[in-house]
């Protein structure tokens, strides 16, 4: 494996104070990546509204940002429903009065994975809810909040395999792209109220969607030949990307995705085997002795 190694916490990245006076609210909040970026913006003085449908998931993000001396506050409902998102900006505004970030991080594939002709519309339907209505809805509460205010910041979260080709999560993807499309879109028309709009597409970060990769330890060998890195990503290091994104730093990012996964979509299907990188890797390479290898053509190797 590289010597690359994840972050130990950049709870230093800005000023302890940059986000002093701001209110967040985020969205599947108590997700991996979302806890670890919630525990950030409180660390830098933003107060969270952490809505998710986990209680006790959502109970420990809001005792961490309360433990960094900020206001938590927790939503538990269901934001795939009006009424859930309508909860939302109503306890939100209640308790705040103001909202300046919003953190689009719902979102999930919904284990549908399979062939698309073997998938029906109750499946479209929820994935649609779940990765896609619910970020209109969102910017829908609260862009004319920002635009009162005359600041704002909001982050949808998008995917690499919005991007690029994902079998068998045909629909998935469809909505992912969506969000991109839509961000764009939405933040061209809102960038002069003084509110940026921007989307994050991640890959191999180790969150609950993807059971954290946790593969067998045959596994283990392989990370460096599907990840540029040569690591997966933690959610601190997406979450350090969000923060940048959210905060005042950023005042010239506008409509774009961009993209967090360790080099996995610039590498364009290129892999790099025990001895160089091809496009057609025999990954069996990583699980024999390395004399077997030297009697291979020196282009398989």
């Amino acid at each position: 494996m590289f010597e690359n190694q994840a972050p130990s916490g950049p709870s230093t990245l800005f000023a302890k104070d940059i986000f002093k006076g701001r209110v967040a609210v985020v969205t599947g909040g108590a997700g991996a990546v979302c806890a670890s970026l919630c525990g950030m913006l409180a660390n830098h003085g933003c107060d969270i509204v952490c809505a998710d449908q986990e209680q006790q998931r959502v109970d420990e993000v809001v005792a961490r940002v309360r433990d960094a001396g900020r206001i938590g506050l927790p939503v538990v409902t269901d934001l795939t429903t009006t009424k859930g998102m309508d909860e939302l900006k109503q306890a939100a505004l209640k308790k705040f009065s103001r909202v300046d970030i919003l953190v689009n991080g719902l979102g999930e594939n919904l284990n549908s994975w399979g062939a698309f002709e073997e998938s029906n519309e109750a499946t479209w339907q929820a994935l649609y809810e779940i990765n896609l209505l619910n970020v209109f809805r969102a910017c829908h509460h609260f862009i004319p909040v920002m635009k009162e205010q005359g600041w704002g910041r909001i982050l949808s979260f998008s995917s690499v395999e919005g991007i690029r080709a994902s079998p068998w999560l045909a629909v998935y993807t469809a909505f992912k792209r969506a969000v991109d499309a839509f961000t764009k879109s939405i933040a061209v028309d809102v960038a002069r109220h003084g509110i940026l709009v921007n989307a994050l597409a991640l890959d191999k970060v180790r969150a609950y969607q993807s059971n954290f990769y946790e593969l067998p330890d045959e596994y283990l060998r392989l990370v460096e030949t599907w990840i540029p890195a040569g690591r997966y990503g933690e959610p601190a290091d997406a979450a350090a990307v969000a923060l940048y994104l959210l905060s005042p730093a950023n005042s010239w990012i506008v409509g774009q995705t961009v993209v967090a996964d360790g080099g996995t979509l610039a590498a364009g299907g290129w892999y790099r085997t025990t001895k160089r990188w091809t496009n057609q890797p025999l990954l069996v390479q990583h699980l024999e002795s390395p004399e077997i290898n030297e009697t291979r053509p020196k282009p398989l190797q």
